[in-house]
């Protein structure tokens, strides 16, 4: 992430997040892996794909400061979303994700820093 671009990130990203605020919905997030540097790095010709092309303006912006490696070893998670008063169903939704996980002998283990 370009320095300075933190403040720009969380302003971006807010978009994922505050409409579920608003409408006071339950959410949890789920931490799944890490950033790889090697597997997650973006193709050098992204901006010229498809994929790209189809994004909105805030998707674009958000991959702009996307960096495999300055991210490298960063947490990835999943958020779960339900209605409003179903926290209970969101909590069992992380259970779900959790024991898939570790069904599949990859269970999310915090590193220590």
């Amino acid at each position: 992430m370009p320095r300075g671009g933190s403040g720009v990130a969380t302003l971006i990203s807010a978009n994922y997040a505050f409409l579920y605020n608003v409408l006071d919905y339950a959410a949890g997030v789920v931490p799944v892996t890490f950033v790889d540097k090697d597997k997650d790095a973006l193709p050098s010709n992204f901006q010229d794909t498809d994929m790209y092309r189809n994004l909105n303006d805030a998707e674009r912006a958000v991959w702009s400061l996307y960096d495999a490696s300055a991210m490298n070893g960063l947490p990835l998670a999943v958020q779960v979303v339900g209605g409003r008063f179903e926290e209970e169903k969101v909590l069992e939704g992380m259970k779900v994700l959790e024991a898939a996980l570790r069904d599949t002998g990859r269970p999310f283990v915090q590193k220590e820093f």
